[in-house]
């Protein structure tokens, strides 16, 4: 099954897979870095302007989309001495749903937006070299000449997320607490040991999670959920996560997840991480 890495397009099944934190116990979204990602151009010609270097610890992280379709800014973060040629290598293994290399990791970012917007996000960024990639503008891989690491250099942070509510990510499912209605603050914390991300989108009429599950199972009709209003979040490796901004509406919505798990496999909406929550 070939499946991209991640996408807010969920209609075809097929076409979708492979998607740090804030508020420290002894600083807050005040004490963090500001880094600034700049995309121009599009398709597989797409470019990030990314910061010279960057601190481990707490970020602010703003993705401009200057490109002319909408675009999603995913951070991969490599361990070791790994040129731009074997990041794209690795995030092509994980977009067809194959093993991630040992020294690959999926490290948040900024789900999509359309173009000559911007959206920022709150994360703890660590150690490593982050590659920065479009996986919801493009058709595959980036080429490598246009692929630039910003290297962080120092000591791991202890710093967590706290946000005004919260979904948390865990083999197979979510959990989702204190989510209202408009902007909101929301931490998402991945505390399973798989990759995750949040697609999300308001259910139609009387539909159930159950019946969102047996859509994608089937690939056939119309499905329960409202397709215009899907959205994701970037991905995260287990035990992180990042502080997001959430503008719901009230009523009843389904959470999704499409990433595969580190080993290979089936996207985990396979495995059941399908759930529905409310907003008051």
């Amino acid at each position: 099954m070939t499946t991209r890495f991640p996408s807010r397009a969920v209609a075809c099944f097929a076409a979708i897979a492979l998607i740090a934190m804030a508020v420290a116990a002894c600083g807050s979204e005040d004490d963090a870095q500001k880094l600034t990602f700049t995309l121009s151009g599009d398709g597989k010609a797409a470019k990030f302007t990314v910061p010279e270097s960057a601190d481990p610890g707490l970020a602010e992280i703003t993705f401009e989309n200057e490109g002319d379709s909408e675009s999603d800014m995913q951070l991969i973060r490599v361990e070791g001495d790994r040129s731009p040629e074997e990041a794209v290598e690795g995030l092509g293994k994980a977009m067809k749903g194959q093993p991630f290399p040992d020294w690959f990791f999926a490290a948040g970012g900024v789900g999509p937006i359309p173009p000559g917007e911007s959206r920022t996000v709150t994360q703890v960024i660590e150690p490593g070299t982050y590659y920065a990639f479009d996986t919801e503008g493009s058709e595959g891989p980036p080429d490598p000449k246009l692929v630039t690491g910003v290297e962080v250099s120092g000591d791991a942070s202890d710093e967590e997320v706290d946000g005004d509510a919260t979904i948390s990510t865990f083999e197979y499912g979510f959990k989702a607490d204190s989510l209202s209605e408009g902007a909101t603050e929301i931490a998402f914390e991945n505390t399973g040991a798989q990759p995750h991300h949040i697609v999300y989108a308001p259910l139609s009429g009387d539909a159930t999670a159950e019946d969102v599950e047996k859509f994608f199972d089937s690939e056939k009709g119309k499905p329960p959920f409202d397709e215009k209003e899907v959205k994701n979040t970037a991905v995260v490796e287990g035990g992180e996560g990042q502080l997001v901004t959430l503008d719901l509406n009230p009523g009843r919505y389904v959470l999704l997840c499409f990433i595969t798990d580190r080993q290979g496999g089936p996207p985990h909406i396979v495995k059941g991480m399908v759930d529905e929550v409310e907003v008051e």
